[in-house]
């Protein structure tokens, strides 16, 4: 899922054990500079590869990865790093992991309530996690807008920053009567839609407009008529959201 806080989680990681590891790298959004070169990513092709013909332990994330291809170039074997050493992948398609074999996978959970009020008042109110008196119950009452996903929290605090009590009233009461959407947010979903393949979308499609709510029987019961290997298809799309 987009903006549910892969890379921040991965950076996190990366800072605490780099200094562990004789060589450190975290390479950004390979999707992007892959699909922009040509299927290449020339430079850092080049620095794996120098540190592959060496026996220190490297530490390697490869962030925002959403083709197989990219990783089978830029860590296609183990034998390629020196024992010892670990690659860190984010991706929005497990199964892209899952046909990779890599040793484990984590899935990033939602946050839960408490996490989500620190977020939201953290980007609401200059970084500090406890909110004036005058928001509290406010704050409280619309984390649950964002069902846990860190990108609207962080963007409804934005939103909010530096407005009064009686604003954000208006302007959370605005939200949930129109569904008005923060445009970051349009632009991170559209992105994970293009990704995905036409059956997928049409899919994901079917299930928003017309399954919502429904038992998963009776959706692919429903699907099944109207879709090949339908079961197959909603596991794949269960993998990149």
């Amino acid at each position: 899922m987009t903006g549910i806080g892969k890379t921040t989680i991965a950076q996190s990681i990366f800072n605490q054990i780099s200094p562990y590891f004789e060589y450190n790298y975290f390479l950004n959004n390979i999707g992007t500079v892959w699909e922009r070169n040509g299927g290449q990513v020339s430079l850092q092709e080049k620095f794996l590869f120098d540190i592959r013909k060496g026996t220190k332990r490297v530490l390697l994330v490869l962030e925002n990865v959403d083709k197989l291809e990219q990783l089978n170039a830029l860590c296609g074997s183990r034998k390629w790093f020196a024992p010892g050493s670990k690659i860190i992948i984010t991706t929005r398609d497990r199964h892209l992991l899952k046909e990779h074999g890599v040793d484990h996978i984590y899935r990033v959970k939602e946050l839960d309530k408490s996490e989500s009020l620190d977020l939201l008042n953290c980007s609401a109110f200059s970084q500090t996690t406890r909110p004036p008196e005058d928001f509290v119950d406010l704050s409280r009452q619309r984390v649950a807008y964002s069902r846990g996903w860190p990108l609207a929290l962080k963007a409804l605090g934005r939103f909010l920053h530096g407005k009064k009590v009686l604003e954000w009233k208006g302007i959370l009461s605005s939200i949930e009567k129109f569904s008005i959407p923060d445009p970051r947010l349009l632009n991170a979903l559209e992105k994970s839609f293009s990704d995905l393949s036409d059956n997928e979308k049409q899919i994901f499609l079917d299930i928003a407009y017309f399954f919502i709510g429904m038992n998963q029987n009776d959706v692919l019961q429903t699907l099944n008529k109207s879709t090949q290997y339908a079961a197959l298809q909603i596991c794949l799309l269960e993998d990149k959201i």
